[in-house]
């Protein structure tokens, strides 16, 4: 029997060449950003060199610091920005050569209120766990702002645009560039290329169930063993779409311009004592690691879905165009704890974000691991129980047949 589903499961695979260059072109696409990002930091760099010149010409010496180590090396920068932060939360005393602002520290505007505190005292907080580990900072120095605690209020529009603006981050080695794939959401395009490709599957096959199903049937494949063939071969394909771009991508980079450290510090809410969720870090490992966990957890409930709605709706267009009206309303609900449509943002589910929007226990990131595995749990036995049922009937009616043929004779 495996030898037969096995056989029919490579016939399937093998009708489906047009797969491969989709993922091609799926990973040249998203590989797109990574060197529009190095091109950008190209530029933000020269940018930058030239408002430092503008900024120190003459004899202005307050701050000329500055000036001094962004030219010097990226490692006297960074120096020179973590001391700026210090100075800005009365961790180190202020000086002339160190007066605790520059170009793109605004503690000197009065406009900004302090309102970026909290983000300065964020950003020395990574810079101080990135200093015990050995970490190399991402270059140039930024701070970390997060909207989602607030950072940006009280700011006008244009105060933030420009702050925004004079704290880029650039994601230029394969485990940063992986996360930035993943913090830009980049798997709901991929996850909507899976469902163009994978939509039809199912439902294409119920559409025309008699004939081939019969054919199957004849062959000793039993419906059962078909359902699990197109399980199969949609969760592959899925997994295929999603993961293969993400993986080679990353390899790419990875080998081209190094891998960075998955110690890296990625900001997240946390509860370690119970007393209500707090502001904290996780190493960049933990994070992609979750992360990848609930992917594949998304593709599992994204199979069963199409499984689902195909033997509802037993029409393959309808089938594919419910799946993208899901698949778009997972980016405009709001956090509902314990619905598995929450989970689709990836970034905000691992990070707690979601948990702290909605002030739920239920949001936090193996929760939602948790509680995404059970409502696949019971989308199975939604699927399986049609089959299982018309199986059953099939075989009562096979014996009760028997039982006649027994009886007349």
């Amino acid at each position: 029997m495996m030898k037969r589903w096995g056989h029919s499961l490579r016939f399937e695979l093998r009708k489906r060449p047009w797969v491969w260059p989709v993922i091609l072109l799926l990973t040249i696409g998203l590989s797109v950003g990574f060197w529009q990002q190095r091109q950008a930091r190209t530029q933000y760099l020269q940018d930058y060199t030239q408002r430092l010149d503008k900024q120190y010409a003459g004899n202005k010496q307050m701050g000329r610091a500055e000036l001094i180590s962004f030219k010097k090396s990226p490692t006297a920068y960074h120096q020179w920005y973590m001391d700026s932060l210090a100075i800005n939360l009365s961790k180190k005393d202020q000086t002339t050569v160190l007066p605790g602002f520059g170009v793109r520290l605004y503690a000197n505007i009065e406009t900004m209120n302090n309102v970026l505190l909290n983000s300065m005292a964020r950003t020395y907080s990574q810079f101080q766990y990135m200093r015990r580990q050995a970490i190399t900072p991402m270059y140039p120095d930024s701070l970390d702002i997060e909207t989602s605690t607030g950072d940006l209020d009280g700011l006008s529009t244009q105060d933030t645009q420009m702050v925004l603006r004079d704290n880029p981050h650039y994601y230029l080695q394969g485990w940063y560039y992986l996360w930035y794939l993943i913090r830009a959401n980049s798997v709901i395009l991929l996850f909507l290329i899976g469902i163009l490709l994978t939509g039809r599957q199912w439902a294409k096959e119920l559409a025309n169930k008699k004939a081939h199903s019969d054919w199957l049937l004849l062959q000793g494949q039993r419906t059962l063993a078909q359902l699990g063939n197109q399980f199969s071969i949609i969760f592959y394909t899925f997994a295929q779409v999603v993961l293969l771009p993400l993986g080679l991508v990353t390899l790419g980079i990875g080998l081209g311009a190094g891998w960075g450290d998955l110690r890296y510090p990625v900001f997240s809410f946390s509860n370690p004592e119970g007393l209500g969720l707090a502001e904290s870090f996780m190493p960049l490992g933990t994070y992609l690691l979750q992360a990848f966990g609930l992917i594949i957890l998304l593709i599992l409930f994204l199979t069963l879905l199409n499984m689902f709605f195909a033997q509802v709706l037993r029409n393959s267009w309808l089938t594919t165009i419910g799946l993208l009206l899901v698949l778009g309303i997972t980016q405009v609900m709001p956090a509902i704890p314990n619905f598995p449509l929450t989970y689709f943002r990836v970034n905000e589910t691992i990070t707690g974000i979601l948990q702290k929007a909605a002030d739920s226990d239920a949001l936090q990131p193996q929760s939602a691991l948790l509680n995404l595995g059970w409502w696949c749990i019971g989308l199975l036995v939604i699927v399986l129980i049609p089959v299982i049922s018309q199986q059953l009937q099939q075989l009562w009616r096979a014996r009760m047949a028997s039982h006649r043929h027994v009886q007349q004779s």
